[in-house]
């Protein structure tokens, strides 16, 4: 039985690691371990609640966890997540679920021989925004969906004041870095409003000034199963930064725009809708509420809202925009 506090171990201690385990504390949950695979400069909450271990192989056979939380580098999750699924230890792994196919299938398997959750850390899901998008998109009140354009970019340089974006995961191939992996939730939510995918091709590269060795700036067309063309701009390089999503439809045009809080609805007869979040909404709610939902489910025995197969699928879509940007040429997925 589930007590009401869950026993949970925290993966990597960087940015987004520091956030999951104060997140938890807020929520309520107790009992919580971290975990660093490396080293930063990240400190730890000095909270009777927290444990720091220092070997994970020992933690993970000598305590009983329900769940982890997987915050490390893109490159390292298979391998973690792997350790934790086998001990039936419950998974939330960070987007984007890795930076290549290799032992995904073998990860399938346990999950399915342990009958453990796996929730992928997509949390733009949770946007009201987003959610207020698909239902419009749901209930058609735009009519038949003609294009779509999807627009994000942020200056690498200011994602972690203090630190050397140059040695982050976001800028190093080694760890799973680049605009198209870092920047996986236009994919994973474009796939959520619009469903699969047929074919990609990207334009783009390492283009900008930022120095270094991944693909800073990408430019990509989809087309969805539906035949719905959608174009995704992606780049490390703008100040100020941009997230925007403007959607052309039979009836008229949404315009999402996460950074004004404001989406926008002007049909063909004039109408036009404005809905706001309120002024003191900000993102940290969406990880709060994803880490809810995940607990939640555990506690329930019941399906979460973002699957490993899902984050299968956008890291295969990924992989494929990689892939076109690499060899210049349409793929088909």
């Amino acid at each position: 039985m589930v007590t009401k506090y869950l026993k949970s171990i925290v993966v990597g201690f960087g940015s987004i690691g520091n956030r999951h385990t104060k997140n938890l504390l807020k929520i309520g949950q107790k009992n919580i371990d971290i975990f660093r695979t490396f080293k930063n400069k990240t400190k730890y909450p000095k909270i009777k609640n927290i444990k720091i271990v220092k070997n994970l192989n020992k933690a993970l056979s000598t305590t009983q966890y329900d769940f982890m939380i997987l915050a490390n580098p893109t490159s390292e999750h298979i391998d973690y997540a792997i350790k934790g699924a086998e001990k039936n230890i419950n998974l939330y792994i960070e987007k984007p679920l890795s930076n290549t196919l290799k032992n995904i299938d073998k990860l399938k398997k346990i999950q399915n021989k342990n009958k453990i959750k796996i929730m992928i850390g997509c949390q733009l899901r949770y946007h009201a925004g987003l959610i207020f998008v698909k239902e419009i998109i749901e209930k058609k009140k735009l009519g038949k969906i003609y294009s779509v354009f999807c627009d994000v970019g942020e200056h690498l340089p200011f994602w972690h004041p203090g630190e050397n974006y140059k040695k982050s995961y976001a800028a190093k191939k080694e760890l799973g870095g680049g605009v198209i992996l870092t920047l996986i939730h236009e994919i994973d939510y474009l796939y959520w409003l619009f469903g699969k995918f047929k074919s990609v091709y990207s334009t783009g590269g390492n283009i900008t000034k930022l120095n270094i060795d991944v693909e800073d700036t990408v430019v990509s067309n989809i087309v969805t199963k539906k035949n719905v063309p959608i174009s995704l701009r992606m780049d490390y390089w703008r100040n100020p930064p941009t997230r925007q999503l403007n959607i052309v439809g039979e009836k008229g045009q949404l315009f999402w725009d996460y950074y004004t809080k404001k989406t926008t609805i002007i049909l063909n007869s004039g109408k036009k809708i404005v809905k706001k979040l309120p002024s003191n909404w900000n993102k940290n709610l969406m990880f709060l509420d994803i880490m809810k939902d995940f607990i939640s489910k555990i506690k329930k025995n019941s399906k979460v809202n973002i699957p490993l197969k899902d984050g299968i699928y956008t890291l295969k879509v990924a992989l494929a925009l990689k892939k076109s940007l690499k060899e210049s040429k349409k793929i088909i997925i």
